[in-house]
């Protein structure tokens, strides 16, 4: 066997490796971006519960 066989066979190994990272990098991407779309608005960000005076005043003296 020569070098330039063995060069070459090292340059489409890692060429194939790096073909198989790239499949699988875009498989995770998609998979996220499908992971994200399914999360709804009020999950991230709930909205904030209007307390009224008495509440607040009971949480300030008494705690949660």
């Amino acid at each position: 066997m020569s070098k330039t066989d063995r060069s070459q066979q090292l340059v489409n190994w890692f060429n194939s490796e790096k073909l198989k990272d790239q499949r699988e990098l875009d498989n995770n991407k998609k998979k996220l971006i499908s992971d994200i779309k399914k999360l709804k608005k009020e999950e991230l960000f709930p909205k904030p519960i209007k307390l009224s005076l008495w509440q607040k005043i009971k949480i300030i003296l008494l705690g949660r």
